[in-house]
């Protein structure tokens, strides 16, 4: 309370206004004391003098004679000045006294001091506290030629009548306090109120409240101070919104980078965490304000991190993650202007280039062997056709089974051709097209090869109009893909149903078959290239492992979606538009 500054400025000027009244009242009580003091003295003064002139007139009346008889006489002239008389000789003895009868008992007074400094100077005086009366007692004593008189004089009036004074003036020092006390309150809250004002708008400003401004100025220092803290809030909130604004595109920059970034401080808390950080270590909580080896589980990249915090030293390594990435990690100190600022840590994410590079080792064996496959085969016909020239029936046979190897090789040439278009094409145009009359067309081409195999068709459709946008070379690789491997890959007069409804603009297509069916853990796989559930019946079947790559490749490029489930009684194929 007291460290307020109005509280400071009306103590003080109460403390002021206390001190003055009572220096005020020291003054006058003791100014008053002394002059009440002063016109005793001389009236008591004159008293002795008209004492000592009576002792001078009749001596043998008050200094002989028996010791009543002077008493007596004392105590008449102690009547008339209406002052206690005390009469001592030169020796300190008292001679007689108008307040005590037996003076045999009383003590001697040389040493009084009244009656010393009479002696010594013919005049003393002194002011003593008498605990008879209770009251403090004058005594006034002077030299003449019988000894010294003196006089003495209660000052319990004098005391009364300061008292009184003394509580005149504290009731007016009392209102004269109040009144100032008022005023002083007054002028404080006049000049406390800009002040107040100013601190509250700087409290609120502080807490965020950014809109707060002073609005009304006085034309004093203060008025200056508040006109300049205005101006200054507007400058720091133009730089406060310039600074969100770079802020907040340097987030949205972060957050769109695909590489994880974060920066560590020297608390080892992290300061900055991105998106593709938090998902590249499978970080599901907040990271922002955390110890880095609390948020991050992985042992090398925190022992890499805390050695750069300590070292200031730069790292880079290719690290393997929990959630199944591969990345390569950067690790750079941020130098500050004296020291080390921070640490930047920066995850490239690898694991498709990775994945690229198995799948082209892969794609090249594959290819590799299916082609040679091929090859050595059509090499043996005609190594053994050559000493049967003259077989023509061995030569005819051979024949044949060489063509279809050929047929098989020029299958696998146009996939790979097809599935290399799809990877790297994009200029596919899109148009309106008829997947009624598409499915129908490829079921049309598929029908001989149904009816060797024994395997029945159906295409069930809800009569509803199925031209929707795509483009006709990727559906028909998608449809004829699909029904061809429901063909082939079906049981002795199995079949094959090929459902098609429509929803609002979307069309979807379900194919059924009655076949071997997919095994469960090959589900994931079965659009990669080049793989197959039972190689051997792949290869009877003249498949080039291909096919289903095609068709996730195409429905990809025409933003359709497909999915496949299977059992023992079959495999399902779900093509939605």
């Amino acid at each position: 309370m007291v460290k307020k500054i109005g509280n400071r400025i009306i103590l003080s000027y109460i403390a002021l206004i206390v001190a003055l009244v009572g220096a005020l009242l020291f003054l006058i009580i003791n100014h008053i004391r002394g002059y009440h003091v002063t016109i005793l003295k001389r009236e008591m003064t004159e008293k002795i003098k008209f004492i000592e002139l009576e002792i001078q007139n009749a001596p043998r009346r008050y200094l002989a004679g028996a010791v009543a008889d002077r008493e007596e006489q004392i105590r008449k002239l102690a009547e008339i000045v209406r002052l206690r008389v005390t009469l001592v000789d030169f020796n300190g003895r008292v001679i007689a006294d108008s307040d005590y009868t037996d003076i045999d008992i009383m003590d001697n007074h040389r040493y009084r001091v009244e009656i010393k400094e009479a002696l010594a100077h013919d005049v003393g005086e002194s002011i003593r506290y008498s605990g008879t009366l209770n009251t403090d007692m004058l005594y006034i004593a002077m030299k003449s030629d019988a000894g010294v008189i003196r006089l003495a004089k209660p000052l319990r009036e004098v005391n009364e009548s300061i008292a009184k004074l003394r509580g005149y003036i504290l009731i007016a020092g009392a209102i004269a306090l109040a009144l100032s006390s008022l005023v002083v309150v007054a002028i404080s809250r006049r000049i406390t109120r800009p002040i107040n004002e100013t601190v509250s708008f700087a409290r609120d400003f502080s807490n965020g409240d950014f809109s707060r401004r002073i609005p009304n100025y006085t034309n004093d220092e203060i008025g200056s101070l508040q006109k300049a803290l205005n101006r200054l809030a507007d400058t720091v909130v133009e730089k406060i919104n310039s600074l969100l604004f770079e802020r907040h595109k340097l987030e949205k920059t972060i957050e769109s980078i695909n590489d994880g970034i974060a920066v560590v401080g020297l608390d080892r808390r992290v300061l900055v965490a991105n998106r593709a950080f938090k998902e590249l270590l499978d970080i599901e909580s907040e990271v922002v304000g955390r110890l880095f080896f609390e948020a991050i589980r992985n042992r090398n990249l925190n022992a890499h991190i805390e050695q750069s915090h300590m070292t200031g030293t730069a790292a880079a390594f290719e690290e393997h993650f929990i959630s199944g990435r591969n990345c390569d990690v950067f690790i750079n100190p941020i130098s500050g202007e004296q020291s080390l600022g921070g640490i930047l840590i920066v995850l490239h994410d690898t694991t498709e280039r990775k994945k690229i590079e198995q799948m082209k080792t892969d794609l090249v064996g594959n290819v590799s062997h299916e082609l040679k496959t091929p090859i050595a085969i059509l090499k043996g016909y005609l190594e053994t056709m050559e000493p049967h020239l003259d077989d023509s029936d061995m030569i005819r046979e051979l024949l044949q089974k060489a063509l279809a190897n050929v047929d098989r090789q020029s299958a696998l040439i146009n996939d790979i051709l097809k599935l290399n278009r799809l990877e790297t094409s994009r200029d596919f145009t899109t148009d309106y097209i008829d997947l009624r009359e598409i499915i129908r067309s490829c079921i049309e081409i598929l029908a001989p090869g149904a009816q060797k195999k024994n395997v029945s068709i159906r295409f069930n459709t809800d009569g509803q109009a199925a031209r929707v946008p795509g483009n006709r070379f990727l559906a028909e690789e998608i449809f004829f893909n699909l029904i061809s491997n429901a063909i082939n890959y079906n049981i002795e007069s199995g079949s094959v149903a090929v459902d098609m409804e429509r929803s609002g603009e979307r069309v979807t297509v379900a194919i059924v078959d009655t076949g071997i069916g997919i095994p469960e853990e090959s589900l994931d796989r079965v659009f990669e290239r080049f793989y197959r559930v039972d190689k051997s019946r792949s290869r009877a079947t003249g498949g080039t492992g291909l096919g289903l790559s095609i068709v996730k490749h195409a429905a990809d490029i025409l933003g359709w979606k497909i999915d496949v489930s299977s059992s023992s009684a079959g495999t399902k194929f779900i093509i939605e538009t």
